[in-house]
């Protein structure tokens, strides 16, 4: 496991008084900061290749060692735990080893700017501008030139997205006016709008900064990640309007101009949370067309199973989670399982990780969340329940918190990991959506949110892997451990709680509770319509656009869809302006017997 001692430490920094101990570092500082010599870049070039070559054999090195120390962990292993160790100061051993080789092409990508601005050998930059290519091609792919197939998708997508703007346009011409209050001036729409328009905002907000930067942890598709969401967002808001108000003309018997108020936009609201939930699942590996026939269906399905769920059987669940989360999970999971690619091709999936930057994007879409929850729960819950909804979501999320934080610490060998908390932290809010206006009691949400989180947790850690090896759901975002498996314990829990109330000989409010004491059973049967209706809809769906609408030809990268700038795939490289770099690391050893070399990381 000791890198190899002839190897030469990588001189990564970009101050021209700062220099290493080693000949070749400070011959490389100079070629870089000092020379006026075309030569001198040349050779500082070859130093560099040379580092280069050094650098990709000790992380293949690296790799065999991890496979061989991976090999050895398991229950029944006696050295499980020695291997575990190793297994984990190889991995950040690789990290240090990857940090230095990509500063070795961004030292390599100044020097031949250095050489292009001195008007060096044409056939010399040329040729060493193709060997960077050649390297940084079994790390990345350029951005692919559009061919002839390529701008007829474009023109079809564009086509389809045309023609369904102006039938909606045309829908909202005929059938749709405002309340009635609003076309008064006796200041009675105005309060109305008022009331719920805080609500609003907030709700709003998390569909487009929660939920897009949420997803923005993957390495290469954040563009993918926020264009998306604040795409389906704007569309499923006009086009779920029509479905979920023409639903409730049916329900009331009578189907008349369809009324838009400030709570409409709040119902829509909650319909775009369904159909970024089922992106969740799919981000990455669906193309923006099959993105809005995709959401074009599952709104039409939501609607339906809100008029049986809801305005049929008269459940309750203010926060939405059968109807919002478990739906739009579940809706999502059967789709990844149809339209994900079969062949389990590790080049495929590469781009399926994040870096630090990423995960830092998408912990500020968990903190947005996190704060604005209590406003999804509470938003259209009646007045003189809506302080208990946020109360019990506040309780529910800060449960959810603790005991994920606790969880993530134990499962993964005694360290934090940011896939738990970006994502299990939010459970709690979830869970507790279908009871947050019954009478749960504090210690009741803070267990709820206690429960959610660790489900979640344990999901993250173990089940979705399980399953992923199993059956090949490649769930990207986790919606299973975030959304499905915390809103079916909602709806479970709202029955229980309603049971244990009626047996307390409790008055039940059926002004609340439409089905009084049947309502435990009727919370039941809308978690199975739910379950059903999201589960066929998505299976026709997903047949659908995986006949007729072609894939995209490469997996979580922006650049089959995104106009994407040089430096997606270069860093953008440090100049003589920026600051002094901070100290070399210090010396670590991943050897039991004797101290590595150490490695300059600066």
């Amino acid at each position: 496991l000791r890198p190899q001692a002839s190897m030469p430490p990588v001189t990564t920094s970009v101050d021209p008084t700062h220099t290493q101990p080693d000949e070749l570092n400070r011959q490389a500082d100079i070629a870089t900061y000092s020379s006026s010599s075309d030569d001198v870049i040349v050779r500082e070039l070859e130093q560099i290749e040379s580092a280069v070559s050094e650098l990709t054999a000790h992380i293949a090195q690296l790799a065999a060692h991890e496979d061989d120390a991976a090999g050895k962990i398991g229950p029944g292993h006696p050295d499980s735990e020695e291997a575990r160790r190793r297994l984990d100061d190889i991995q950040h051993e690789r990290e240090q080893y990857d940090v230095l080789l990509s500063r070795a092409y961004d030292n390599k990508r100044r020097a031949l700017d250095r050489l292009r601005r001195r008007k060096a050998d044409d056939l010399a930059y040329q040729y060493q501008t193709d060997q960077l290519q050649k390297q940084v091609a079994h790390h990345s792919k350029p951005t692919p030139k559009r061919d002839a197939s390529t701008r007829r998708f474009m023109s079809g997508f564009y086509v389809l997205f045309a023609v369904v703007q102006v039938a909606i346009v045309v829908l909202y011409w005929l059938f749709v006016d405002y309340l009635p209050a609003y076309n008064h001036e006796t200041g009675e729409g105005a309060l109305n709008g008022l009331m719920y328009y805080e609500f609003l905002v907030d709700v709003t907000f998390m569909m487009i900064v929660g939920f897009g930067y949420l997803m923005t942890f993957l390495r290469r598709y954040g563009f993918g990640a926020v264009g998306f969401t604040f795409l389906i967002t704007a569309f499923v808001l006009e086009w779920s309007i029509l479905c979920i108000e023409l639903a409730r003309e049916i329900s009331l018997k009578h189907v008349a101009t369809l009324e838009l108020s400030i709570a409409t936009f709040i119902d829509a609201d909650y319909c775009t949370a369904a159909v970024l939930i089922s992106f969740g699942a799919l981000i990455g590996k669906v193309t923006a067309a099959q993105l809005l026939v995709i959401a074009f269906f599952e709104t039409i399905f939501f609607a339906i199973n809100l008029f049986i769920v809801q305005f049929t059987f008269k459940v309750v669940d203010i926060g939405g989670s059968m109807i919002i989360h478990a739906f739009g999970a579940l809706f999502g999971l059967t789709l990844t399982l149809i339209l994900s690619p079969k062949v389990r091709n590790a080049d495929m999936h590469k781009h399926r990780a994040s870096r630090y930057t990423s995960d830092m994007f998408a912990m500020f879409g968990t903190i947005f969340l996190w704060i604005l929850w209590p406003s999804f729960n509470a938003a259209l819950a009646p007045a003189s329940t809506q302080a208990r909804v946020i109360s019990n979501t506040l309780l529910a999320l800060i449960g959810s918190c603790t005991a994920t934080f606790t969880w993530s610490y134990v499962l993964r060998g005694r360290k934090f990991d940011m896939v738990d908390v970006q994502n299990a932290t939010l459970a709690g809010g979830v869970a507790v959506g279908c009871s947050a206006d019954m009478i749960l009691g504090p210690g009741g949400a803070l267990l709820l949110g206690l429960i959610a989180g660790t489900l979640s947790t344990f999901g993250f850690n173990k089940l979705s892997p399980f399953l992923e090896r199993k059956i090949g759901l490649q769930d990207t975002c986790g919606i299973l451990n975030l959304h499905c498996m915390p809103g079916i314990l909602g709806a479970i829990t709202s029955s229980v709680s309603l049971a244990v109330n009626i047996q307390l000989n409790k008055v039940v409010d059926e002004a609340i509770f439409p089905r009084g004491n049947a309502q435990p059973a009727y919370q039941i049967y809308g978690l199975l319509v739910t379950i059903g209706v999201s589960i066929v809809s998505a299976t026709l769906t997903g047949f659908f656009v995986k006949k007729v609408m072609r894939t995209p030809r490469t997996l979580y990268e922006d650049s089959d869809a995104w106009e994407v700038s040089h430096d997606y795939l270069f860093p953008v490289a440090a100049t003589h302006h920026d600051p002094p770099p901070p100290p070399p690391a210090e010396k670590y050893d991943v050897s039991n017997d004797a101290a590595s070399p150490s490695i300059t990381t600066a």
